[in-house]
């Protein structure tokens, strides 16, 4: 089982590290499954060592290939730890990671495959984000509720509290368009810790239709759990977007599009603001 396990995590991951034909951040901008904006603030999640889920109801959607894109944007000094099924054991992980400089990169919650986690491993996961780890995964879920009730009900049984431990909750759909449907960010939803009880649940953008546009949810009091929420204060949240946003316009205007060359672009980007 444990080959089958890897073979499965590599096709997954799209070949972490070397070049493969999976989508890249920028690729998805240009075809239009998100916009510049949305772009950045999914770069400062990930920047910020925000827990994400990326989630849809059915399959091919863009979960799986927009959560391994986003890997390329970890910074350097996080270490990346993929964890693969059917179990997950904390005290396995590597003992010289620290918890608070760590993303658990795990495939999928869920029991349709070996490499997937599910049951008492999907608690144990939560309890080792509330220690400080920080996860990125993806999950069958249409809304924030879906997962919050997924996680929470048998055979997870995830703490309410501990569900708390994600920022963020990402909901993909796909939508008319053109000759087929089209890949779309849906809606993200902050959420907030609120002890013994479900996390408090924010939209900070949503997908309108009829508009075929984003709508962002501006209000002071929307900016400030988020800036909060990352650890961060309202203006420095507001020039970091901005500055995120305006490297990935430079990058997609000289033709940034491809995963490796985004990955370079983000270690040429980080060294820079290292020096």
């Amino acid at each position: 089982m444990a080959d089958r396990v890897k073979r499965e995590a590599t096709a997954w991951w799209g070949e972490t590290g070397r070049e493969s034909n999976r989508p890249s951040l920028l690729g998805m901008i240009k075809n239009n499954t998100l916009d510049m904006r949305l772009a950045a603030l999914l770069w400062l999640l990930f920047d910020r060592r925000a827990s994400v889920v990326f989630a849809s109801m059915p399959d091919m959607t863009g979960r799986t290939a927009m959560l391994s894109a986003l890997v390329d944007f970890i910074p350097p000094g996080i270490t990346q730890q993929y964890v693969y099924g059917p179990e997950f054991d904390e005290k396995k992980l590597p003992g010289e990671i620290e918890p608070q400089s760590t993303y658990l990169l795990i495939p999928e919650l869920s029991v349709n495959r070996d490499s997937y986690l599910w049951g008492k491993y999907v608690a144990r996961l939560f309890r080792a984000v509330d220690r400080g780890y920080a996860v990125g995964t993806t999950m069958h879920a249409d809304s924030p509720e879906q997962v919050i009730s997924t996680l929470n009900k048998a055979p997870n049984r995830v703490p309410r509290r501990l569900i708390g431990g994600l920022h963020v909750v990402v909901n993909l759909r796909t939508v008319p368009g053109g000759r087929s449907a089209a890949r779309r960010v849906a809606q993200v939803t902050l959420l907030t810790p609120n002890p013994d009880k479900e996390p408090d649940q924010l939209t900070l953008v949503g997908w309108e239709t009829d508009a075929e546009s984003y709508l962002y949810m501006d209000s002071p009091s929307t900016i400030h759990a988020l800036a909060e929420r990352l650890g961060m204060s309202d203006d420095e949240l507001d020039s970091e977007l901005t500055r995120l946003r305006r490297r990935l316009e430079a990058w997609l205007n000289i033709g940034t599009l491809t995963a490796n060359d985004v990955r370079k672009a983000v270690a040429r980007y980080h060294l820079s603001r290292a020096g």
